[in-house]
């Protein structure tokens, strides 16, 4: 039997290893987020486990600095705080490996552009498949043509369009300035910044708006998207915007299963957007599995092809 020396330091010690996990788990929440399957429901597991253990042990070590004598009640809480507490820390250390995002990289990883005209489109449309693609080995830049100022408030927008690019594993996000629901009035400014990004980054995969939308600066990208990559040996896929109409019809999917939460985090980002319907996650997840069902998988992202270009 452990000695009361020995005992008061090991609940010591399991208190503050809980306390730590709970901790890092609360600082790192974001990160948690992105290498994570069900990220949220694993967040309050590991908190909840943590903080319970924690005041367990709290609870016996003010029983022993108080001095009171030790009853059936305190056995079994030293049964709970050192027995117990170690098979709980090793149970969400093996949850947290089991919930940890795997892919196999790609067999050849190329360059992707990502383009938007709002600061929110990339993560609403694509968010699930660049950090697929991401984690895969393929580098990323993202283009975002408007602050979004018509649709919330500019002097936000911008730099929630930086976070979720970091959040996805953008390497690098450009957002310009060009006049929010008036990009058809700028056709030859949104086609120069299109270009210009091409051939900075030569993708060999482009993603950008479908010609099937009801917004006028999504048509608008997706006319100045073909004219700039009218040269260019890349393929152009065409992502799913809330306001695409019935006519969106998606022949390129892809399955997005392990990152519906990464999907719902990035898009998370953009607070100024939070009340806008289409930010739910619930409908973000029904989205997915829609298109799932029609690819077959339980959770897709799907595109129309403007272009596609074999690199066999």
């Amino acid at each position: 039997m452990d000695s009361p020396g020995v005992s008061f330091i090991g609940h010591i010690i399991t208190t503050m290893a809980f306390l730590g996990m709970a901790v890092y788990t609360f600082i790192r929440r974001r990160e948690l987020s992105r290498t994570t399957r069900r990220s949220t429901a694993l967040f309050f597991i590991i908190m909840g486990v943590s903080l319970f253990f924690a005041v367990i042990n709290l609870f016996r070590i003010s029983y022993e600095i108080i001095g009171l004598p030790d009853t059936v009640f305190t056995a079994e809480l030293d049964l709970v705080g050192h027995y117990s507490s170690v098979l709980a820390q090793a149970a969400l250390i093996l949850v947290l490996f089991a919930s940890k995002i795997v892919i196999e990289p790609a067999t050849r990883p190329g360059g992707i552009l990502a383009i938007g005209a709002h600061p929110d489109d990339i993560e609403i449309a694509a968010g699930a498949a660049l950090a697929k693609m991401r984690d895969e080995g393929y580098h990323i830049r993202g283009l975002v043509l408007t602050q979004g100022e018509e649709g919330g408030n500019a002097e936000y927008r911008p730099g929630e369009a930086r976070r979720g690019a970091e959040f996805l594993g953008l390497d690098e996000v450009e957002v310009l300035s060009l006049c929010d629901t008036r990009l058809s009035e700028q056709m030859v400014d949104v086609t120069k910044a299109i270009e210009t990004m091409i051939m900075k980054v030569n993708p060999d995969i482009i993603f950008t708006h479908s010609n099937h939308d009801l917004h006028q600066d999504h048509q608008a990208v997706y006319e100045a998207t073909l004219r700039a990559a009218r040269s260019a040996r890349t393929t152009i896929l065409c992502y799913e915007s809330p306001s695409v109409t019935q006519d969106f019809h998606p022949t390129y999917f892809i399955d997005v299963d392990k990152y519906v939460d990464v999907k719902i985090a990035a898009i998370r980002e953009h607070w100024d957007q939070r009340s806008k319907s289409y930010m739910k996650p619930e409908l973000v997840r029904g989205k997915l599995a829609f298109r799932g069902g029609q690819a077959k998988v339980d959770y897709a992202e799907g595109f129309e092809i403007a272009r596609m270009v074999s690199r066999v």
